[in-house]
């Protein structure tokens, strides 16, 4: 015989931050506010990290096939396969060293690696012998692209991807500048192809959080030798037309989140980089300098 256990209720969750309008537990509230106007810091630091939100999907057809099913088990159907979904719209693919030990015996699916996750970019032209997949995608009419997707996939509803990869290529901005890149690259000369590669160069913009994407000026420069003697990690991406294999991309690059998952950020929104400042308080100096830091933007993103 055990003893019941006692419940324990953290009552609603229903006070807001001040700042950024966050919901929480009264419990959370910083030690050294009141109840009758409590403030909190795991959130936004009391106001001191101010970001853009990632927006929705459009309202459009795409949006109602994902969040208002008339029929929930294709609801189900599709949660239950959203990383399915989201791989295979993915513009990057990603790298792990699995351990394959933890795989074995008849407990929970377990997903284990050894060191880190990356994520991968290949040419926009796949070697010979190989179907075309992630960004390679991006080329292709949407219905060729599904077609090609629904080979690799075909547990996925194709109805479903035809609408995601058309709207993708209306709203996420890299969609078009790859496939602008490739039309650029292709024009070169035939013997030129598995040596011509351009850089995606982002600019910091005025208010020091967001990056500008190349204009098309910029995006028609080709990079001469092979590309690394211009390379910032944290800012630039090496597309290549053919050949080189899988190249990384930086995790400090604003765009490794956009770029892996396409549906949470639809419209390619930077995720976390290194020149996020954190917002000056009563004119405080010693913030000026400070940034964001990755803990940081997750909190304030999931709250």
């Amino acid at each position: 015989y055990t003893e019941p256990i006692e419940p324990h209720s953290l009552g609603p969750m229903d006070i807001r931050c001040s700042h950024c309008q966050a919901l929480h537990f009264i419990s959370e509230k910083l030690s050294n506010s009141g109840v009758r106007n409590p403030r909190f810091g795991m959130c936004c630091l009391q106001g001191q990290v101010d970001l853009p939100r990632i927006q929705e999907w459009p309202r459009c057809k795409v949006r109602n096939r994902i969040y208002v099913f008339d029929d929930p088990r294709d609801t189900k159907d599709f949660k239950k396969k959203i990383r399915q979904y989201n791989n295979t719209l993915a513009f990057t693919s990603a790298g792990t060293n699995m351990d394959n030990a933890a795989i074995q015996g008849s407990g929970p699916a377990s997903f284990c690696i050894h060191g880190a996750l990356h994520h991968l970019m290949g040419a926009l032209i796949p070697p010979d012998g190989l179907e075309p997949s992630y960004a390679q995608l991006y080329i292709y009419d949407p219905e060729e692209a599904t077609n090609r997707r629904i080979q690799r996939n075909p547990q996925l509803d194709g109805a479903i991807l035809l609408d995601l990869h058309t709207t993708l290529r209306d709203i996420h901005p890299y969609a078009p500048l790859y496939k602008q890149v490739y039309e650029i690259m292709r024009a070169k000369p035939p013997e030129e192809h598995t040596d011509v590669r351009m850089r995606l160069h982002l600019q910091l913009a005025a208010d020091g959080r967001t990056y500008n994407l190349p204009t098309v000026e910029e995006v028609a420069a080709i990079v001469p030798g092979d590309g690394s003697e211009h390379v910032k990690m944290d800012r630039d991406i090496i597309v290549r037309l053919q050949g080189g294999g899988l190249r990384r991309i930086s995790n400090l690059h604003p765009s490794y989140l956009p770029l892996h998952y396409v549906l949470f950020f639809p419209r390619g929104e930077e995720g976390w980089h290194l020149e996020i400042p954190l917002q000056q308080r009563n004119g405080n100096a010693a913030h000026r300098s400070k940034k964001v830091t990755q803990l940081l933007w997750y909190a304030y993103q999931l709250h």
